[in-house]
């Protein structure tokens, strides 16, 4: 009953003269892997926004300069794109709101002309012209804004959003609150949005912004966009006021930068590093007088000269500010780092300030919806491989089979005869799971008991076991979890693990133990076998990925499916080496061994 992406694959069906019969479809709902690739993009457009936006408010400390360039920001196409923008600051010695600068034209005319001469020029050109001192300071609009003062006891909608600290969208001035009547005289709008400026829990004024001109529509979307940076505005503010009473700064600036939870630290341009934050500490595990003082490329890249692909490398070389993401093989991740130019009175460069954020997760995501897509593209091609080879496969252990009932035991080809059938069937198991994972299986959920459910599978798994003098354990919770599952779903999950263990243990102990974690059921599965090497570990659930001479290497890939399919999950912890010695504790791995943890929600989802 609603609108969704799919991946469509469709084949022809042909008789065994070759006429097309049918038609086979395989239709894979991705509107899910659309969903988060959509949202993955529009996240990593903000994320470079909003890196660039901070950079931008933390490369100047002149009070005026800073004004300009945030509303710059805000009105700008490439910014956030607002026709009209005023930067209202409190007052607390008068208790008011006051207009301190606006950006903006204050008639139609004005704006075709704004907009003329703004043709051709990007954000960061308006943004040098600013910090150069190239720009046109005095407008209509902004003489306007000057003369703004509400007192904040009024009860006005710009007052209330200082007062409760959230952003308010206006669609029509005076309607659904309170508005200051000299505020919609002189700046003459009627629908309007307004963000709070938050420093430290507490709103020091706000942005407000319109369409007047373009009458675009202020969507909610666009003052949540704008608040992921009005507290990185607030702190540069106050950095910026802070700075002509330095005693004050001091303290307060601390606060602000150990707060911060990305990773901040300064560097002198010799690359020693003068100040981190706690984030840098957390992030190396080491106390800061273990880290302050020596240099940058040593502590964060692991190496004994300047990295060249660090931000700090080219903005002493050049004196410009830089954000690059990096991927850092010494810290184990990737990281969006701001490398901006510190300058002394003279205007010479005396070091940098950086802001490092890991993106790893983010990074991860990236590679899951690439490999995603390769997995689509494999399992198309898999899909129509074994429908072709299928049959033909079918013709020849038939065949084979009819040809060795033919032949008998006595004669010299009945081995050969056998060994074809052998093969064929083999073939076709790998087929039969090729098949499973492309096509996967309709979920039907049912409440079910899971001590029962694992006796079942220790009954039917008990001969194989033998066969390698491997011992089960069973170790069921009391009473029984009961959760809602597919069982048969389920069951064919615990049976895969159950093989692999059965095949890294010899003359070894397997244990199934059924829990109970919150709102979530656990199934154990440990071994005390050979292990599985760290390099493998991160591989096991990877179609076609195997380290057995004759696996196909999707068994574990289906029970991930399966597993994902529930919405649960599966963790593994394994050791590569001997035998352990005490396999009753699977918490307590020895030399060798590996327990698989499965989880899954009580209810149905």
């Amino acid at each position: 009953g609603e609108l969704i992406e799919v991946s469509l694959t469709l084949s022809p069906i042909l008789d065994s003269t070759g006429k097309v019969t049918g038609v086979s479809g395989i239709s894979r709902d991705i509107s899910e892997k659309k969903r988060v690739e959509k949202a993955l993009i529009r996240k990593n457009q903000e994320l470079s926004r909003l890196f660039f936006i901070n950079n931008v408010i933390r490369s100047t400390l002149d009070l005026e300069k800073l004004f300009r360039m945030v509303l710059t920001v805000v009105t700008m196409s490439d910014g956030l794109g607002f026709n009209r923008a005023i930067l209202f600051l409190v007052d607390e010695t008068q208790n008011a709101l006051k207009g301190v600068m606006a950006v903006g034209p204050a008639n139609p005319e004005e704006a075709g002309k704004i907009w003329l001469s703004l043709e051709g020029k990007g954000l960061e050109t308006i943004i040098e012209d600013i910090d150069h001192g190239n720009v046109e300071t005095t407008s209509y609009l902004d003489k306007i804004s000057k003369s703004l003062v509400i007192d904040l006891a009024e009860d006005c909608v710009l007052c209330r959003c200082v007062k409760e600290k959230k952003p308010l969208n206006i669609t029509a001035a005076g309607e659904e609150f309170p508005v200051n009547q000299d505020l919609i005289t002189k700046i003459g709008t009627q629908a309007f949005g307004i963000a709070p400026l938050i420093t430290r829990d507490k709103a020091i004024g706000i942005i407000f912004v319109d369409n007047l001109f373009t009458g675009r529509e202020i969507k909610d979307d666009d003052l949540h966009f704008m608040m992921g940076f009005t507290s990185h505005i607030a702190s540069a503010i106050e950095n910026a006021k802070f700075f002509e009473e330095v005693s004050l700064a001091r303290a307060k600036l601390n606060n602000i930068f150990e707060s911060i939870t990305d990773m901040v630290y300064f560097n002198d341009k010799d690359f020693t590093i003068r100040h981190i934050n706690q984030a840098v500490s957390k992030k190396l595990g080491k106390p800061a007088e273990e880290i302050i003082g020596k240099k940058c490329y040593q502590v964060f890249h692991g190496k004994d000269h300047p990295w060249e692909m660090c931000p700090h490398s080219k903005t002493v070389g050049t004196n410009r500010s830089f954000v690059e993401e990096i991927n850092d093989p010494h810290l184990g991740g990737t990281f969006v780092i701001s490398s901006s130019p510190i300058f002394d009175s003279a205007g010479t460069l005396v070091g940098t300030v950086h802001i490092s954020r890991d993106i790893t997760e983010l990074q991860a995501l990236r590679e899951r919806l690439v490999s995603s897509e390769r997995m689509a593209a494999l399992g198309e091609m898999a899909a129509r491989v074994a429908h072709e080879i299928r049959n033909p496969l079918i013709s020849v252990g038939g065949f084979a089979r009819r040809l060795g009932k033919k032949l008998g035991p006595d004669n010299e080809a009945y081995d050969y005869a056998n060994i074809i059938v052998e093969e064929v069937s083999r073939l076709e198991r790998i087929l039969k799971e090729i098949l499973t994972f492309v096509k996967g299986s309709k979920i039907t959920k049912n409440k079910t008991d899971l001590n029962e459910l694992v006796t079942n599978i220790s009954n039917l798994v008990m001969p194989e076991l033998m066969e390698r003098k491997n011992n089960l354990i069973a170790d069921l919770s009391d009473p029984p979890v009961v959760a809602t599952i597919d069982a048969d779903r389920i069951r064919e999950a615990i049976l895969n693990i159950i093989a692999n263990a059965n095949q890294a243990t010899d003359s070894g102990s397997i244990i199934i133990r059924t829990r109970l974690e919150g709102k979530e059921a656990l199934i154990e599965i440990a071994d005390n076998g050979c292990g599985i090497k760290q390099a493998d570990l991160k591989n096991i659930f990877t179609p076609f990925f195997t380290t057995r001479p004759h696996g196909t290497g999707l068994g574990l890939a289906i029970t991930n499916r399966i597993i994902q399919e529930h919405k649960g999950r599966v963790d593994v912890e394994s050791t590569w080496g001997g035998l352990r010695e005490n396999y009753d504790d699977i918490n307590a791995l020895g030399d060798g061994g590996t327990t698989f943890r499965i989880y899954l929600p009580l209810d149905e989802q």
